[in-house]
């Protein structure tokens, strides 16, 4: 299925991104409908004042409409008493530092970030088999050779439908979650889990709240058990909280980058939301990055500095961001997810519980760098104590 979707959208890459490029900017509102509010109602209500629906955004009862600036009908919609709250279509971006050096593998090496957050001892007992990781990103090569065989499914929301990654960010995150330990390139923490891509995020790695609540919503559609959310944005947005939250009520285990805002208080969403695990980035001297967000909604620490993963057109790249910190906790809770059936918040209370104490402030590593082979230790522990009746 992958090799074909491949050649079919390699032929129209170039037209698909030209339509992208001409398509004129409008301007959007996100309008969310109170609970109960079905979606012919939802229709009707917006014929009702003249708006224009742009798309439907069933996951979180909302729609994404077409308005002109300084419309009041708008203003008329918001005192409507079926309408929840009205908001922007807000941007969202990629959390990776402006810099990647290309690098060519001789054979086959383990990250050391892998190493670090000790994913190899792990393998003898599981690789993540069983697993589905949602990925939300710029889409992911489909035929890089270090990737397509746990590639099982892709997708695009983007209005241009490009499912392939012309940005290269979402196939670095991919290759540190689950890179194949097959003697070339990199492995990645979880080398034998399977990979849901979704293309959310254009070329220059940006998105909107609306595309990644489509994208969410087909994470869920294809029961994924683990998402990665490498990105970020400062705005408090009513969407993306539903979003947030109706994932995590399916059970989802939810991981984000903190940001790479630097300084105090700086975490963005959805990484500051309490549903999901906040990720921040050290370096292989296990100090906090000099870019990494901080604050209290922090929840752990992965490697984000000069990471080496995958990359497009088949190629390989060091990465630094907490965008590259945040797939290393991915692949742990596949890891985890793959030795025992959990509920998403038991993963994150084990991850925390396992971690390694940096001994820096909460703010800056949250519990600590991630030990998956702890966490796999703590879960075998409870396991012989229920076998012996403890």
């Amino acid at each position: 299925m992958i090799p074909a979707l491949f050649l079919y959208y390699s032929f129209f890459a170039l037209s698909l991104g030209a339509f992208c490029k001409k398509r004129k900017k409008k301007s959007y509102k996100i309008v969310g409908f109170k609970q109960g509010v079905g979606v012919l109602q939802s229709r009707n209500i917006l014929e009702t004042y003249g708006i224009k629906i742009k798309k439907e955004l069933p996951l979180v009862d909302a729609c994404l409409c077409e308005v002109e600036p300084h419309n009041a009908r708008i203003q008329q919609l918001s005192e409507d008493p079926f309408i929840e709250y009205i908001e922007d279509d807000y941007e969202a971006a990629i959390q990776v530092m402006p810099y990647a050096v290309s690098v060519k593998p001789k054979g086959q090496e383990i990250p050391w970030g892998v190493k670090k957050i000790s994913a190899q001892p792990v393998w003898k007992t599981c690789k993540g088999e069983g697993v589905r990781v949602g990925i939300v990103d710029t889409g992911v090569d489909l035929s890089h050779p270090d990737l397509k065989d746990n590639i099982k499914e892709a997708h695009g929301v983007l209005d241009c439908k490009n499912i392939l990654d012309d940005n290269g960010h979402g196939t670095h995150v991919a290759g540190t979650i689950a890179a194949l330990d097959n003697d070339i390139g990199v492995v990645g923490v979880a080398p034998k889990v399977e990979i849901y891509a979704v293309k959310a995020f254009d070329k220059n790695g940006r998105g909107n709240i609306s595309g990644i609540v489509e994208a969410l919503n087909w994470c869920l559609e294809k029961k994924v058990h683990v998402v990665n959310m490498s990105f970020g944005i400062k705005n408090k947005s009513f969407t993306l909280r539903r979003a947030i939250q109706a994932l995590h009520k399916n059970n989802v285990v939810l991981v984000a980058a903190a940001g790479n805002a630097g300084g105090e208080n700086s975490v963005l969403y959805p990484a500051k939301y309490p549903e999901v695990i906040a990720v921040a980035a050290c370096g292989q001297d296990e100090r906090p990055a000099s870019f990494t967000s901080s604050g209290p909604e922090v929840d752990i620490t992965a490697p984000g500095v000069d990471i080496l993963s995958t990359y497009k057109n088949g190629h390989y790249k060091l990465m630094s961001g907490t965008s590259m910190a945040a797939p290393h906790v991915s692949g742990a809770a596949a890891l985890l997810l793959s030795i025992h059936q959990m509920k998403a918040e038991e993963v994150k209370e084990l991850l925390k519980s396992a971690a390694r104490d940096l001994g820096f402030p909460k703010e800056k590593q949250g519990a600590g760098l991630v030990d998956v082979e702890k966490a796999v230790m703590s879960i075998n522990k409870v396991r012989r104590g229920k076998d012996e009746g403890i």
